[in-house]
């Protein structure tokens, strides 16, 4: 009750058409003189879980926006993102993800996720399902390791090719269970190409 809300057009003036595309557009911007407290939860998905990212000073992560449903930042020190073409890297090929959009600290961003999210240290690295990727700790190795048997591939279990993030003092970031399309097989499908289409720019 204490705070002020005005419309937020775009996240970040940086990237301005990664935000539209990503649905960070039309957002209420909450400021606070004190110390107040802000509740952010799921209202039309039951499935959906929000997790709270604080990312700390001289750090950063790889973050999918459109995963990104709230930021807190310091009035003095908005949100920083940079961005990373990997155009001649062997493993975009193979992931088809071109650009990786990097959020600097100090900030804390809410993200939603499927059954929960959660955050893992990355260590010797374990194979992940890359639909279920959020994010990475910035200076993380992002590799593909092929699935357990190829049979779980040919039978449509499991993707070909799983994520995986080895590497010390560094930290993955999933969901429990991925997203699944609303609606009937065709929004489905229009979600998916959708999807395919906003992969190479790491939206």
């Amino acid at each position: 009750m204490g705070c002020s809300a005005k419309t937020k057009w775009i996240l970040n003036t940086s990237i301005p058409f990664s935000c539209i595309a990503a649905g960070l557009s039309g957002l209420t911007h909450i400021r606070a003189k004190k110390k107040e407290e802000v509740t952010v939860l799921s209202t039309t998905d039951p499935f959906s879980e929000v997790a709270l990212l604080s990312i700390p000073e001289n750090t950063s992560i790889t973050l999918l926006p459109r995963y990104i449903v709230a930021v807190r930042q310091n009035i003095n020190r908005p949100l920083f993102i940079s961005r990373h073409w990997r155009v001649f890297s062997l493993h975009a090929w193979l992931t088809l993800q071109f650009r990786y959009l990097v959020f600097h600290g100090p900030v804390s961003i809410a993200v939603k996720g499927g059954r929960g999210v959660r955050v893992e240290l990355a260590e010797e690295g374990r194979s992940l399902n890359p639909a279920t990727t959020l994010g990475f700790s910035a200076g993380l190795r992002y590799e593909s390791r092929r699935c357990e048997t190829f049979y779980a591939y040919l039978s449509g279990q499991k993707p070909l090719l799983n994520d995986s993030f080895p590497g010390p003092n560094g930290y993955y970031i999933y969901e429990e269970m991925p997203h699944q399309g609303k609606g009937g097989v065709m929004n489905r499908n229009m979600e998916g190409l959708l999807d395919a289409m906003l992969k190479p720019f790491g939206i």
